[in-house]
């Protein structure tokens, strides 16, 4: 009996595993729509992988364009230290030159 049980249980795998038990369910009439849903399957798995990967993509450029405006915003204020009078002063000394403001008012020629 048991052995019965076995050689049963043996042949239900190997029917499984051959695809025979399609046949005896009457699967294969279906075969066709079986294998059209599971490309429809594929197909939406597939567009959710590519959303999602331009989506990590959008995020991390996010986070790039946030780090660009605090550098823009560190260099233009550097800048706009740079552009005052004093400052510029102050450099023009460090680097040794004879320049600085003029006693005189600049002189225009007419022609």
């Amino acid at each position: 009996m048991e052995k019965e049980e076995n050689n049963r249980l043996d042949k239900i795998l190997k029917s499984i595993g051959r695809g025979e038990i399609l046949f005896t369910l009457k699967c294969d009439l279906f075969f066709p729509h079986i294998v059209y849903t599971f490309f429809l399957i594929f197909m939406v798995l597939l567009m959710n992988l590519m959303i999602e990967k331009t989506m990590v993509r959008v995020e991390e450029n996010k986070k790039e364009i946030y780090d660009l405006k605090i550098a823009l915003t560190h260099k233009s204020t550097k800048l706009i230290g740079m552009e005052k009078l004093s400052s510029v002063q102050e450099l023009l000394e460090k680097a040794g030159s004879d320049l600085g403001i003029p006693d005189e008012p600049a002189v225009y020629i007419r022609e």
